[in-house]
């Protein structure tokens, strides 16, 4: 998304119950953010900002780029597998994502020896042998398969995830080494693993049974990671990707939001981004309000005199955005409107479904005594002083 333009860094994604198609993907915390800076959301590995990220995508085209990064395994299309794809859904061969991740390295480390362009065989298939011989091409073009200030932004994202021992009570591994690295866990324990990348080696660890029986506990951080960090270790690795300065952008990006900063962005940043940044989106999470003189209510110019007026950016996000948001992060809601002010906001800005969501469909099952079953609907408002009413409509 960062190669297409479509996300910066840390932009803000959702992190909400989510529903796409009878599809519901759960964090493996079975928690929720509200919203997460990007980077954040991958050092995490959060799976509902990622399924979320991969819909905005379409998993058509992230289906066409994996066989285009070396994944032969996808042998059916790309709707069999739908937007489970980011979480798992495909099987893929540790030997083959091992050498996409070094493919990745390849394309970083190779930018300013060929004055900024990408060279075409850096994507290639690993082979077993030291000097395994094969045709090179070395054809120079100006465009990659990723772009490489995107793959330097992910590989930065990736080093922040958390080292096995804070959160596991593991603590040998030495710090002065930078590794990006991921972790993944199969459906049902079944598998645990580990893949790491510095600019000398790419290290993949898988940790099961042999005959693939699922174990409680049997999870990558704290199985497949400490093993990783123990040959890394014994490697010896030392320095750093250099930032591929020539393939970034100077922009103004909002501190908060993560977004290119908008004309109600008061704090901002300057920062390289992938060049591609400068067409994404502009923040859609500050907007002007209007305050009373003691500037504690909205008002409108129904209820005050414009000079009267104090006018405010503030950060909004959407209802059930806010509502985990604000459980976890400092946030300042929006002041209530003045009483008596007739012009108060709309119930689509102040409310919101978390589930259903629109156009969803709801199978409610019988129950075994043949009655119909029930189902939770949840909302969300931003007074949490209000009532809200449930209305059902019968079709007969």
């Amino acid at each position: 998304m960062m190669s297409d333009g479509q996300l910066l860094p840390n932009a803000l994604i959702p992190d909400i119950p989510t529903q796409i198609a009878g599809y519901s993907p759960q964090n493996f915390d079975l928690d929720y953010d509200g919203a997460v800076p990007a980077s954040r959301a991958l050092s995490r590995s959060l799976n509902i900002p990622a399924v979320r990220m991969l819909q905005q995508y379409r998993f058509q085209r992230f289906h066409s780029l994996l066989k285009r990064l070396g994944i032969t395994t996808f042998s059916k299309p790309a709707s069999h597998y739908g937007l489970s794809m980011i979480l798992g859904g495909g099987g893929v061969t540790l030997w083959e994502l091992s050498g996409v991740y070094a493919s990745m390295a390849r394309t970083l480390l190779h930018m300013e020896q060929n004055d900024g362009k990408y060279d075409e065989d850096d994507y290639h298939a690993p082979g077993y042998r030291l000097r395994e011989t094969r045709p090179s091409q070395h054809k120079l073009s100006p465009y990659g398969v990723l772009d490489a200030a995107a793959i330097w932004y992910t590989f930065q994202a990736m080093e922040d995830v958390m080292r096995p021992g804070e959160e596991m009570l593991w603590q040998q591994f030495s710090s002065s080494q930078r590794v990006a690295w991921k972790t993944g866990t199969s459906f049902g324990f079944r598998d645990g693993w580990a893949i790491g990348v510095t600019p000398q080696f790419v290290v993949g660890v898988w940790v099961g049974n042999t005959d693939g029986e699922g174990r409680p506990g049997l999870i990558g951080v704290s199985t497949a990671a400490p093993v990783m960090f123990e040959i890394f270790r014994q490697l010896r690795t030392s320095g750093w990707f250099d930032m591929p300065s020539s393939k970034m952008k100077m922009i103004d990006v909002c501190r908060q939001s993560g977004y290119r900063a908008g004309q109600y962005c008061e704090e901002v940043d300057s920062m390289l981004v992938p060049a591609a940044g400068l067409r994404s989106a502009v923040c859609p999470y500050h907007q002007l309000i209007h305050l009373d003189p003691t500037g504690q209510y909205r008002v409108t110019a129904a209820c005050e005199l414009p000079e009267q007026m104090q006018h405010k950016s503030w950060f909004v996000l959407p209802p059930a955005m806010e509502f985990y948001y604000r459980s976890k992060h400092l946030y300042q809601p929006l002041p209530p409107f003045k009483p008596g002010c007739d012009n108060a906001e709309e119930p689509g800005h102040s409310m919101e479904l978390i589930y259903p969501r629109p156009n969803a469909r709801i199978y409610v099952p019988l129950e075994l005594d043949g009655s119909r079953g029930e189902t939770v609907f949840r909302a969300t408002h931003r007074n949490r002083e209000a009532k809200i009413f449930w209305h059902r409509i019968i079709h007969l």
